[in-house]
């Protein structure tokens, strides 16, 4: 008895031990023909820049060297124009503020809440901003609704949607002060608008061909900072002026009629479909395997032989 339990240890013992070294060969050979993809990606966004608008450099600064035609000869000079002004306190009196809030209510009826919530946005001066409902229980809707109102009463409408609800579940507000950013865009603009009125003045005065279109190119340059910078101011004054609120809504439960929501037939097609792609799925492993684990066991086991076969030769000649 002794005798069997241990021929029948060995033999599970080298069968754990084929299959063990089966999966080390399995990771040695798959690994050399994986590839490996490496992605690297880099978004980068501004809360201070317009949607998908790129950020440029700007300078404080910009000089300018060419030539002044006054009564027939020509000059050359340089010029370096720099506009700096400290932000007032009164522009801080002001303060930006991007405000942000979402409310999870519990509601009677879908489509009344939406319809209250509309209301008092639309009282306020707002508006839907965006939808989405859905009804995964026949009878019983679900989903978001997205509304912008202005600023300065975001308070105001949070509490008035709150009262639509015949259960508040959760609330959250929050606010960034983008004033100094704000502030800063101003000073930037009014320094590359003064900039803007030195090159025109030399513009005027310019006289020959290579100096008018030097100007030209500066004023080009400028106007188009100029530009970004107030595409940035307004994106920030769309973005503190109106205040965003999502709100999402949940009808009550309420008992339904028996059989309400209950669709034993498309139980039956989903257990079909599931029942044909395990068997898809099935099929496709065997064909793997007949074509890919079949191919890879044998040239394992003849490398196994192989190597079983050179180790005995080596006993073999170690105990002579």
């Amino acid at each position: 008895m002794n005798e069997q339990l241990k021929k029948w240890g060995k033999i599970i013992g080298i069968i754990i031990l084929v299959f063990f070294a089966f999966g080390l060969w399995n990771i040695i050979v798959g690994g050399g023909n994986s590839r490996k993809i490496n992605t690297n990606s880099q978004m980068e966004y501004s809360v201070n820049s317009p949607m998908g608008m790129e950020d440029a450099s700007l300078s404080s600064s910009d000089s300018v060297s060419m030539g002044e035609v006054d009564n027939g000869s020509a000059k050359n000079f340089s010029m370096t124009e720099a506009v700096s002004e400290a932000p007032s306190q009164d522009a801080y009196q002001d303060k930006k503020v991007i405000k942000n809030g979402s409310l999870s209510l519990n509601v009677k009826k879908t489509d009344e809440a939406v319809d209250q919530i509309t209301q008092i946005a639309s009282s306020m001066g707002g508006e839907v901003f965006s939808t989405n409902f859905y009804e995964r229980v026949k009878g019983l809707r679900s989903g978001t609704i997205v509304v912008k109102v202005p600023g300065k009463d975001f308070e105001k409408a949070i509490a008035e949607m709150k009262k639509v609800a015949t259960q508040v579940i959760n609330e959250y507000t929050s606010g960034q002060d983008v004033t100094e950013q704000y502030v800063d865009l101003q000073a930037q603009l009014k320094n590359k608008q003064a900039e803007e009125q030195t090159f025109v003045s030399l513009l005027d005065r310019s006289g020959k061909l290579e100096d008018v279109l030097a100007v030209t190119r500066e004023i080009s340059r400028v106007r188009g900072e100029i530009e970004r910078l107030q595409g940035k101011i307004k994106y920030l004054e769309s973005q503190t002026d109106m205040a965003t609120i999502t709100v999402s809504l949940s009808e009550d439960v309420e008992l339904a009629p028996v059989g309400s929501g209950w669709r034993p037939g498309q139980v039956f097609k989903q257990s079909v479909q599931d029942l044909v792609k395990s068997m898809q799925n099935f099929i496709d492993n065997v064909i793997r395997f007949i074509i890919v684990g079949l191919p890879s066991l044998i040239l394992f086991l003849i490398v196994l032989g192989i190597v079983w076969w050179v180790a005995k030769k080596i006993i073999a000649r170690f105990r002579r």
